[in-house]
């Protein structure tokens, strides 16, 4: 009786999870506007809040580098930047914010204009869960976040370099409650 109990318990707490818990999100930024000029990420795009995130159509936009046309034209890609990054000295930061959860799988990447180091740090309700550093060519590289982060509420990026130098492709993750 005690192992039926049990089993009934793990069932119902993974029926729990699995109900708070949506489907793996893939953000391509597709479906967002083609714009040829840099424009904020829309707050609340895949339940995100975007802190110092652009998109831009690269192939309509002069300023792009060659790391930002990797991918299929009629497109947009993602990027950290703006004139916010030449105020602090080529380093600059972007951050992914869902309150209710999420967990990061992996992101498409690029340098921008050429080699971009990045450090990712994870940080769950303001407590430090974890950081990663990596070095990313101006070629697409894909970036595998830690599991051991599991559910986090938020990521801060820190790219070096010219601004703009971190482009986003694609990024994959779990959201959470909603």
């Amino acid at each position: 009786m005690k192992s039926l109990f049990s089993k009934v318990c793990l069932v119902l707490g993974l029926l729990a999870l699995a109900m708070s818990a949506s489907a793996q999100q893939n953000l391509n930024f597709s479906d967002l506007p083609l714009i040829n000029s840099p424009a904020p990420m829309p707050t609340g795009y895949g339940q995100l809040t975007w802190g110092n995130f652009f998109y831009v159509n690269p192939y309509g936009w002069s300023e792009a580098g060659s790391g930002f046309k990797l991918g299929p034209q009629g497109e947009d890609v993602v990027f950290i930047g703006g004139e916010i990054c030449r105020l602090s000295g080529n380093s600059c930061y972007g951050t992914l914010i869902d309150t209710r959860g999420f967990v990061a799988v992996s992101a498409n990447v690029a340098g921008g204009y050429g080699p971009v180091s990045i450090t990712a740090t994870a940080y769950n309700n303001g407590k430090f869960v974890g950081s990663v550093s990596y070095l990313v060519a101006s070629q697409i590289t894909t970036l595998k976040f830690p599991a051991s982060w599991g559910v986090i509420t938020e990521i801060s990026i820190q790219a070096g370099g010219a601004p703009g130098d971190f482009v986003l492709y694609s990024l994959s993750l779990y959201t959470l409650g909603g």
